[in-house]
């Protein structure tokens, strides 16, 4: 309760007491006067003390006095308290009604504050706008009078007309052209300004762009000063503030230069040899010059009418789509190469420069054709690789012929771009066909019987070049009139060519390839026949050399090594012999009493005992490394790699038996009567700085033991010997 609450309560209690108060000693003097009267008329009756009956009713107004003070006490207490909770609640009343009024007071403040605040917002976005809108004026005007200075500077014609067809507004370029002044163009009619004629004409556009359609056309003009003139003829709707088209605006521009720039580039893309084209981002050619349909074979309608990607190889296809992305992406490309299959299924090569318009969405491109210079760069190419493969050939004179032929034939596949190739040998006396080579594709997936030798009248196609003695080419394989078929499960062919291998006017080979990509043609058949011909020459050479090698290294009587093969292989089984620590063994072996043979029976007899005996030798060695060779007159010597002393000399028993077994009469050998022969043995172990001459001469020593122990037997060296003159045994041999 505030103080103000309880200074109201007191004061009202203290006015509350005062008429109380005065009400109670009201009714303490009707007592006292009661009790006074009471008081007199008991004394009256009774007669007793008065000081008795006084102080009696003294009592009696003291008790009255008492009472009623009780009474009034509690009273007073009563309606104090009435009076203090009547009060309280009503000043709580007026408590709440004060803070209700207070809260109300405290709302409108707030509410006042707001929209005070609300206000000033309110002026100041009121001001803005106002100074915004005046700005915007302001740029309007200006916009406006930009417009009107660009208008009136621009070089296209530009006028307004209504729909009466009046001239409402043109600009300095439209004045000029007509060569009038402003104020006799305004307000006059379209009708008079270009004639009836010339206006029915522009009339139906006119009236499309009355109807709120933009239109656009081109038209020409005669001039008789300037020639004819180009113009493009724009028609814009502009519509009043209900929305209805009622002006008209003409924008002309003069777009001479423009055409003939196009008709001059007509002229170039019509007469340019280089295909140039435009093509959209959907794959098809918009526009091509004459020079597509020489290049493919197809009409321009076709081209028009076909995504311009089917024309493309399927080998380029992934770069192609590559390029073609980035063209879509707005970057230019030049120099890109890829190839064009044409309407007879030839292959061209062109090489591109392609700039994108993304706005029209259009690709503006010229190619060259440049399959002649890849042509010849690939020429240059395969020359190259044939000179290569044509000096390794030459250097292959030390293996096989098998390996060669399978080498040439590789080569020739590679070198004409084939996926196949065989090669044949020609019996011309025979008239038939020997297969000698497929390449390695063929041999992986021919499944037909491997039949080497062709009679020439069955062999079909494959023989053309034979018969026809000249390269022979099939670019459409299945549809070759008198084929013989093939059998099943060979390599499928498509395209064939094959050409004949000459020796000196003979033919001594066919050679063939096939399935190229592209046609076989003459330069095809050119590098086959180059090629196939050093090749025939590189193994007719080779063999020359191993004939004139044979008879270099044998003995033209007997057939066996002779005396230059066996000093070659003695060293080179020298040599092994040394870096393996292995034993290498000779034999010298002599014909008993040859020259009394030769005395008795005459040269001619003795060269067959000499071609008979060198028989008997080669049958007793077997292995690679063993070499029986003629070391002179009646002597032979043997080559015996990785043999110790016992073998050596158990292969020198054998052969003196074989000979003796022969039994070929010998009157002349004393004591006997058939032919003998006479052998010594001798191994070593080869050692660094020492040649096998120790050994060949241990073994003739030994031959000679032989021959003084009664010949016909066979005499070995003491022992294997290690070939170091320091050692016991070397020394005690030189001896």
């Amino acid at each position: 309760m505030t103080n103000l609450t309880k200074q109201v309560v007191i004061q009202h209690t203290g006015q509350t007491l005062s008429l109380r108060n005065r009400a109670f000693f009201v009714l303490v003097g009707i007592l006292g006067v009661i009790v006074l009267i009471t008081i007199h008329h008991i004394q009256n009756a009774s007669g007793g003390p008065v000081w008795a009956i006084y102080a009696l009713g003294g009592l009696s107004a003291a008790l009255a006095v008492a009472g009623t003070m009780v009474f009034r006490l509690w009273l007073s207490s009563r309606v104090l308290g009435k009076a203090l909770d009547r009060q309280t609640s009503d000043l709580i009343q007026a408590n709440a009604t004060l803070r209700e009024e207070v809260s109300e007071r405290r709302q409108a403040e707030l509410a006042l504050m707001h929209y005070k605040s609300h206000l000033e917002i309110q002026v100041k976005a009121g001001t803005c706008e106002l100074q915004r809108s005046v700005a915007d004026r302001r740029q309007a005007q200006d916009t406006l009078s930009e417009y009107h200075m660009a208008l009136e500077a621009s070089d296209d014609m530009v006028t307004v007309l209504d729909r009466s067809y009046i001239f409402r507004m043109v600009n300095d370029a439209f004045l000029k052209q007509r060569n009038t002044l402003r104020e006799k163009i305004i307000g006059t009619s379209i009708v008079d300004a270009i004639g009836a004629d010339a206006f029915h004409a522009i009339k139906p556009h006119l009236d499309a762009c009355f109807q709120g359609e933009s239109v656009e056309y081109e038209m020409m003009q005669e001039n008789h000063t300037s020639g004819k003139r180009y113009l493009l003829v724009r028609y814009y709707p502009a519509r009043s503030s209900s929305g209805r088209v009622d002006r008209v605006v003409s924008v002309i521009k003069d777009i001479t230069a423009v055409k003939r720039a196009e008709q001059d580039r007509e002229r170039v893309f019509s007469l340019s040899i280089d295909p140039i084209c435009v093509a959209d981002f959907n794959g098809y050619f918009k526009d091509i010059n004459s020079a597509w349909t020489g290049l493919l074979g197809w009409s321009k309608e076709e081209l028009l009418s076909i995504p311009w990607f089917s024309f493309v190889h399927p080998d380029d296809a992934a770069a192609t789509e590559a390029i073609n992305q980035e063209l879509r992406q707005g970057r230019s490309v030049k120099d890109f190469r890829n190839r064009y299959v044409g309407k007879d299924g030839r292959t061209r090569w062109l090489e591109w420069n392609a700039i994108p318009d993304l706005e029209e969405e259009l690709i503006y491109a010229v190619a060259r054709d440049v399959t002649d210079q890849i042509k010849s760069q690939e020429t240059i190419k395969l020359n190259e690789e044939r000179l290569h493969s044509l000096l390794k050939l030459s250097q292959m004179s030390s293996v096989s012929d098998e390996k060669i032929r399978a080498y040439a034939l590789e080569e020739i596949v590679r070198l004409t771009r084939s996926k196949a190739g065989y090669l044949h040998f020609v019996n011309e006396e025979t008239n038939s066909l020997e297969l000698v080579a497929w390449s390695k594709d063929v041999r992986k997936a021919c499944q037909a019987d491997k039949t080497r030798h062709y009679p020439l009248d069955k062999a079909g196609v494959w023989a053309d070049s034979v018969r026809l003695r000249r390269p022979v080419i099939h670019n459409d394989f299945e549809n070759v009139p008198d084929k013989k078929g093939m059998p099943e499960g060979h390599f499928p062919i498509r395209r064939h060519m094959s050409v004949p291998v000459m020796d000196d006017g003979r033919i001594v080979a066919v050679a063939g390839v096939g399935n190229k990509e592209a046609a076989y043609d003459e330069s095809d058949a050119n590098q086959l026949t180059l090629f196939m011909s050093s090749m025939w020459s590189i193994i007719k050479q080779k063999r020359a050399q191993q004939i004139l090698k044979k008879y270099s290294m044998e003995d033209g009587l007997t057939g066996l090594a002779n005396r230059r093969r066996f000093d070659e292989a003695l060293e080179n089984e020298w040599q092994r012999a040394l870096r393996e620590q292995q034993p290498l063994s000779l034999i010298m072996l002599d014909i008993d009493y040859f020259k009394e043979f030769n005395d008795i029976y005459g040269h001619q007899a003795g060269d067959d005992c000499l071609k008979k005996v060198a028989a008997c030798l080669r049958k007793n060695v077997r292995r690679a490394g063993d070499l029986v060779a003629r070391y002179g007159g009646e002597e032979f010597v043997v080559v015996l790699p990785n043999t110790d002393l016992e073998g050596a000399r158990e292969v020198a028993d054998a052969m003196n038996r074989t000979v003796r077994d022969m039994n070929l009469r010998h009157k002349g050998s004393h004591g006997r009567d058939h032919l003998t022969i006479s052998a010594g043995v001798a191994c070593g172990i080869p050692s660094r700085g020492h040649d096998p001459v120790k050994v060949l001469v241990k073994a003739d020593q030994a031959l000679y033991r032989a021959k003084r122990a009664g010949r016909d037997c066979v005499k070995q060296d003491s022992g294997v010997c290690r070939l170091d003159e320091s050692a016991p045994a070397v020394q005690a041999a030189m001896q």
